[in-house]
């Protein structure tokens, strides 16, 4: 009998937006490639039905003001994960449908429930179990820092309860890799890294570079405190130069240091649908600007880093010490600097003004574009899955 592997997820494209429900949304179609049967598991949080489509089940999971209300009850240790109802049902579900040689796939933005659901799963079933964390566990505790300043119980023993289950555990980044092999030294033989990579590649001979006399450089993203795109406006304006050309994209409706910005070279344009994204960037950016504000999050690699690279643009970063800000500055993608220097950022931009630094950041990217392709990086997972099968 064929094994299943049933992917557990809180979040997945097109019914959410960002950056983690695309990695996941590309991770099942390269495993599905590779050939193998991939069940989607996900909550349904827009109605109260069961949809099964195209391998994906989505399961309700109650109101927006139900959640805000589980994730305080996560905060403070009632419940531990903002998932816990929801979870109940689907155990319930899922532990008559998966056989032994099934294989699960937990995956995690930030949240335990997925990984909880999976490790309730493999006690039941006896089956393969296999945890794939993006992001560190919130309201945890990376290296001694924490994600922000709201109250929360320590999650530390809970982390190590529902991963000792696992056959394997997947990182995103190097440095979270490390962090865990130090928490939980009796599996570190178990925890691996893999650099998820840009979903599908583009062929940028098909896009016309409008030309200008100016650099242009676009953040493209949330608008949020986490990423605080606002950085690159304020070192732009102290660099006091007519040469630049900014672009933000996505929704700032909500998001104050972005609002009542009068200046001709800056431009603000709404969430875009991913092709056209793709197809804006290509035709109108010199770089592409990431940034993360937290060094809690030097755990992260950003998502834009691949799409960038897939793009074939330089890059200018604002990031804490870790995988993200060494791939920018190593590989000679371009140039990364602290969060909170504005001055430094200020330079680089200065320092990308000149064409032939520009070129040769640009060359860079290229001659690693296929290196970071998911398509590549996901058979580094299936040998990994093959051990454990």
């Amino acid at each position: 009998m064929k094994t299943k592997i049933y992917y557990l997820t809180r979040s997945y494209y097109p019914y959410q937006k960002g950056g983690g429900p695309l990695m996941r949304t590309g991770a099942v179609k390269y495993l599905k490639e590779l050939g193998w049967d991939v069940i989607v598991v996900m909550p349904n949080y827009d109605t109260k039905e069961f949809k099964i489509e195209d391998d994906i089940w989505q399961i309700p999971f109650k109101g927006k003001h139900i959640q805000k209300l589980a994730s305080l009850f996560e905060r403070v240790g009632i419940y531990e994960d903002y998932l816990d109802k929801w979870l109940d049902y689907v155990l319930k579900y899922l532990k008559n449908k998966i056989s032994k040689e099934d294989m699960i796939f937990a995956t995690s933005g930030g949240e335990l429930g997925m990984i909880k659901l999976g490790s309730l799963l493999q006690e039941k079933i006896e089956c393969k179990f296999v945890v794939n964390f993006r992001d560190p566990l919130n309201y945890g505790y990376m290296n001694g820092l924490r994600r922000d300043k709201k109250p929360h119980i320590g999650r530390i023993k809970t982390h190590e309860k529902y991963i000792q289950n696992a056959n394997l555990i997947i990182t995103s980044s190097k440095y979270y890799a490390d962090t865990l092999k130090r928490q939980f030294s009796n599996l570190a033989d178990k925890i691996h890294n893999n650099y998820f990579g840009y979903i599908k590649e583009i062929d940028l001979s098909q896009y016309k570079k409008q030309l200008s006399d100016k650099l242009r450089i676009a953040y493209a993203g949330m608008m949020s405190s986490t990423q605080k795109p606002e950085l690159l406006y304020e070192a732009y304006k102290k660099l006091n130069s007519s040469d630049v050309e900014l672009y933000f994209i996505g929704n700032r409706k909500n998001y104050k240091p972005l609002q009542n910005i009068d200046d001709n070279n800056v431009y603000f344009i709404d969430f875009l649908p991913h092709e056209e994204f793709l197809k804006f960037m290509c035709e109108n950016i010199d770089v592409g600007f990431v940034s993360l504000v937290n060094d809690y999050y030097g755990a992260c690699v950003p998502s834009k880093i691949y799409e960038y690279i897939n793009l074939g643009l330089p890059m200018l970063g604002v990031l804490p010490n870790g995988d993200g800000k060494e791939m920018i500055n190593d590989m000679g993608f371009g140039l990364a600097c602290s969060y909170n220097d504005i001055c430094k950022l200020s330079e680089n931009i200065k320092e990308m003004l000149d064409d032939k630094i520009l070129r040769e950041y640009k060359i860079n990217v290229l001659d690693k574009k296929v290196e970071f392709s998911m398509e590549k990086k996901i058979k580094e997972v299936e040998i990994l899955l093959k051990e454990i099968s």
